[in-house]
């Protein structure tokens, strides 16, 4: 009898790494998701709170319930995936961050029947996967050009250097295109900036985060964007103490520090992922691929909540930039080797300083 108690123990205490946020059990016909968040876990004040607030919109909204898995490490989405998968519970399993490619990759071809949807994904053509994408060098590409601006300017933190500074939490071929946004954006009004770059290896070492920001800073960046989950924290916490600018990234993070967050990055996770639990709910879901980017809302600019003062030719100039994207009269850059060329036929021209 105590042989079966510990085994029953051991059992709940495994599940219980793997469910959460859903409350009570779902009733016959209840929409069910499940959801493998990225590394960094809930309370990175970004991309994995984000796609847990849109789970709890759509439990407000149409009474769904969800579980939720907080892996550590990128070992631990494929056994999450397939745990999820294994139970036959779910309408929809959900991924997020680019670097869970591989693991739907090798796992859902296993489960045909099951729906998979993945957020920031690069293209996966699997019949049983919808994988959503944004235009990353389009989400930090105004962010750029307020860094570009604003490193020429007279604004308290800015100095003479002429070098900005973006920083990623792990190394991507998705969020590489957001370090070429941010690089294009500075260089379309300042062609002759620096912009330095770091990889900090996690999404989830703000200590790290704080160590390079300081170290950029000290390298003469005074603009630095981060692309780096809850690592980013630690970049603010370096551009107080030492009083340079700095951006967020996803949800707007303003508020966070909002003496020296100049301004956001926006990518609304949570909406993509309301979206995709709609989708199933109205019977619309369906496998592919699809990207979206400021045309669409999906990514965009926000210096809302920020008490950093934005000289009124940058916000002028922020905004007619982010009109010629829209209308399509300026087409991003999405790729390192292409940006010097993209640099030299692109210049702004509309700066009234």
């Amino acid at each position: 009898m105590k042989r079966w108690l510990v085994v029953l123990i051991s059992f709940m205490m495994v599940f219980s790494l793997y469910a959460g946020g859903a409350g009570e059990s779902a009733d016959d016909g209840q929409v069910r998701i499940a959801i493998c968040l990225s590394t960094g876990g809930l309370g990175d004040q970004n991309f994995n709170d984000m796609a847990y607030a849109g789970l709890q919109q759509a439990v407000e909204d149409y009474g769904i319930s969800f579980d939720y898995y907080e892996p550590e490490t990128v070992s631990d989405f494929e056994p999450a995936l397939r745990q999820f998968a294994d139970s036959g519970m779910y309408d929809l399993i959900i991924g997020i961050g680019s670097d869970m490619c591989d693991s739907f990759s090798e796992v859902t071809p296993d489960y045909p029947d099951q729906k998979f949807s993945i957020i920031d994904a690069s293209e996966l053509n699997l019949p049983n996967v919808r994988a959503i994408a944004t235009s990353w060098q389009e989400q930090t590409f105004l962010c750029g050009v307020y860094a570009g601006l604003g490193t020429l300017s007279d604004m308290p933190f800015a100095n003479d250097e002429n070098v900005v500074g973006v920083i990623l939490g792990v190394d991507s071929p998705v969020l590489r295109m957001g370090v070429v946004g941010f690089e294009a954006g500075a260089k379309y009004v300042n062609p002759d900036v620096e912009v330095i770059e770091a990889v900090i290896g996690s999404f989830n070492d703000p200590a790290m985060g704080r160590e390079i920001g300081i170290s950029m800073n000290n390298r003469g960046a005074d603009f630095v964007q981060h692309i780096a989950g809850a690592s980013g924290l630690g970049l603010f916490n370096a551009a107080l103490e030492n009083n340079f600018y700095a951006f967020g990234v996803g949800g707007n993070q303003n508020h966070i520090q909002p003496s020296v967050i100049a301004a956001t990055s926006i990518r609304n996770v949570n909406e993509m992922v309301y979206a995709e639990v709609v989708s199933v709910i109205d019977g619309t879901w369906e496998p592919g691929y699809i990207i979206t980017g400021l045309k669409e809302g999906s990514v965009g600019y926000s210096n809302e909540g920020s008490e950093v003062e934005i000289p009124d030719y940058i916000a002028e100039a922020i905004a007619d930039i982010h009109q010629r994207i829209v209308s399509g009269e300026l087409v991003v850059c999405d790729s390192a080797d292409g940006l010097d060329e993209w640099v030299s036929a692109n210049h702004y021209d509309g700066l009234n300083q």
